[in-house]
């Protein structure tokens, strides 16, 4: 996990000086409504063996994305979303991550679409049940809409993205974990 962190690191320091050649960035913010589903097989299909209730999590996002080609360009997202159901009883959730991919957009008058494939990792700990404590590598591809409000300002109504993760959870043996990540805020463009 460490060497993880370390090469994505690397990655997003050089392509940082990409960033000032075309003078395209963004930089947004808002809320994130994740619903987790724990014991999805392979298959990506939740069935009645599933080990344990969907959990939902409220919480926050960022992300930063710099447009290097045109519409093409490399995100970074991060996200903190922390439990807000009754499905884990007492227990409380807190989970972050840490993702980073390419990004494509398609811009209008007005709006944009986009869309990114992300890679990275997630970390979930919990206040009462240590089972359900765990690092691990997450992948999501998703996509979004923006509508201008100013030249620098865009709203961002909608984001989706879904989340698939491996999780060795105790004493259960490894198990998929899908997800879906809805969030909205504000956009800045530089």
């Amino acid at each position: 996990m460490r060497k993880l962190r370390v090469v994505l690191l690397v990655s997003v320091s050089c392509s940082v000086p990409m960033l000032g050649q075309t003078d395209k960035a963004e930089l947004f913010g808002g809320y994130s409504f994740e619903r987790i589903a724990p014991g999805c097989g392979s298959n990506y299909r939740c069935g009645s063996a599933d080990p344990g209730p969907a959990t939902n999590l409220n919480g926050w996002t960022a992300s930063v994305t710099g447009y290097f080609y045109k519409s093409l360009g490399i995100s970074a997202q991060f996200t903190g979303n922390y439990n807000g159901t009754a499905a884990l009883s007492s227990s409380t959730v807190h989970r972050y991550s840490y993702q980073f991919g390419p990004a494509y957009a398609f811009r209008m008058r007005s709006a944009r679409i986009f869309a990114h494939a992300l890679f990275g990792g997630v970390t979930q700990g919990s206040s009462a049940d240590q089972a359900l404590s765990y690092s691990a590598f997450i992948w999501s591809v998703g996509g979004g809409l923006d509508f201008k409000a100013s030249s620098r300002i865009s709203i961002r109504p909608v984001q989706l993205d879904y989340e698939r993760q491996r999780v060795s959870l105790v004493p259960t043996p490894t198990v998929g974990v899908n997800g879906l990540r809805y969030s909205a805020g504000i956009v800045l463009n530089f």
